[in-house]
């Protein structure tokens, strides 16, 4: 990743900030309940970087999301993740 929020970085960082806002929480306490650290919390927020499957794992049964959402998550991470896949085929060029 290249550190730009663009695309669905953007909005799955969106969506994941939403969440957390929704279930009362603030970053350190996301971070004292999952065990990730508040700068990956802000990164992932901010657009700036990816969760991993497990990431996603961790923060959905946190919250104790619906699987209609477990699923917007997991699409949005996945597209996000081929389209920087395809990026780095190209050089990087978008």
């Amino acid at each position: 990743m290249d550190g730009t929020a663009t695309g669905e970085g953007a909005t799955l960082g969106t969506l994941l900030r939403t969440i957390r806002l929704d279930r009362g929480m603030t970053q350190e306490q996301l971070g004292d309940a999952t065990g990730l650290s508040v700068r990956s919390i802000r990164d992932l927020e901010r657009g700036v970087s990816c969760p991993r499957v497990s990431t996603l794992r961790l923060l959905t049964q946190t919250w104790n999301l619906p699987e209609a959402q477990v699923a917007e998550l997991h699409r949005l991470a996945r597209s996000w993740r081929d389209r920087a896949r395809r990026r780095q085929r190209r050089g990087g060029a978008d």
